[in-house]
């Protein structure tokens, strides 16, 4: 019992996270026919808000776009200037330029502002804006794993054979800003790579038939899980732990029936503890349409104290009615045999949640 206890605690870390770049589509785009190619660039100045339950998360990000054009009019005006506000939007009227929006955002992106210039021949045009941007925030084994926290940038001022993405640098704040107390990605996560992708995709324009380029930025982050284990995996396994040491410590006997009152309300207590300790982490807990890890700890905790009640009630009543070798029989299962099956239970059922 005492050698079997404690690999309950220890399996809870065997969860392996899976790798999120296995998602990426490294779908070959070709730039030979296509009129403008625009490269890009994109830092990320705060990531924040990271809900797993609502699937969501808020980004401030900045994009550099780079594409080729005719670029006399503009040095002849501005020379080597940057330009802003109504300059910017008055010289944009006169020439093409790449216009985007953000697929999976819950509203329009909120622009602070756009800056336009000149660089090696080339348009650079520069923004900085903030989004709420929708994921698929599945985290089965959550406190543990990782998540991928993307954003879908959609072409719309030209179809593919107008303009294409091609995909550069996802940078993570600003390399001065390190060491100055700035952290980008809030609360208890760490940042782990970034990557982009560009992939066509259909719309409905023309029957569905034109396509238009999608520049995908893939920031994937892992979840610092000691403050949910110290909150939340640790009571709960002391829980069933405790619950197994009473059915363990305080065997039932014909002339000692006086500790079924040990056995009967320590479980009791234990059993309503663990909806009771659930409902007051409502706020640490992600609510997902699916049964995570954190879900199946309290699930199986359930399971174990209403076992060890079922059992405790049992092994007394045949005791108390002359019975004493089924009371026996049910002793020896408990301390011999239901560890083991509780352990069993516990990888098999552990083993389904983490291959979600």
């Amino acid at each position: 019992m005492k050698k079997i206890l404690p690999l309950i605690v220890l399996l809870i870390f065997i969860i392996i996270p899976e790798n999120l770049y296995s998602k990426i589509k490294n779908s070959k785009i070709s730039y030979a026919n296509t009129d403008h190619v625009v490269d890009t660039e994109i830092l990320f100045d705060e990531i924040y808000n990271i809900d797993i339950s609502g699937g969501h998360f808020d980004a401030t990000a900045e994009i550099m776009l780079i594409w080729d054009g005719d670029v006399t009019a503009f040095t002849k005006k501005f020379g080597n200037k940057t330009i802003h506000g109504e300059k910017m939007e008055k010289f944009l009227k006169t020439v093409w330029y790449p216009e985007f929006l953000i697929a999976n955002s819950t509203a329009s992106r909120t622009t602070f502002y756009r800056t336009l210039s000149v660089e090696n021949g080339k348009f650079e045009l520069f923004e900085k804006f903030g989004s709420r941007l929708t994921i698929d925030a599945e985290m089965p084994r959550y406190p543990f794993g990782n998540l991928d926290l993307y954003m879908e940038i959609s072409a719309y001022s030209g179809n593919i054979e107008q303009m294409l993405f091609k995909p550069g640098k996802i940078k993570i704040g600003h390399n001065d800003s390190d060491g100055h107390g700035h952290v980008v990605i809030k609360g208890n996560w760490t940042h782990v790579k970034s990557a982009s992708e560009v992939q066509n995709r259909s719309s409905l324009n023309h029957g569905g038939k034109e396509k238009f380029s999608y520049l995908i930025s893939h920031v994937e982050v892992v979840h610092d899980y000691w403050d949910s284990v110290q909150k939340i995996i640790f009571p709960v396994t002391a829980i069933i732990i405790l619950s197994m040491l009473i059915n363990f410590y305080f065997p039932l006997e014909r002339d000692r029936a006086t500790t079924a009152y040990w056995r009967f309300y320590g479980n009791w207590a234990l059993f309503f503890a663990v909806p009771a300790y659930k409902f007051a982490l409502q706020g640490e807990i992600p609510t997902t349409h699916y049964i995570g890890l954190i879900d199946f700890l309290f699930i199986f905790s359930l399971l174990i104290v209403t076992a060890n009640l079922i059992l405790a009630f049992t092994s007394h009543y045949y005791f108390i009615y002359d019975n004493p070798k089924k009371g026996i029989a049910i002793e020896s299962f408990i301390r011999k045999r239901f560890p083991f099956v509780a352990l069993i239970s516990f990888v098999g059922l552990l083993f389904l949640v983490s291959r979600h």
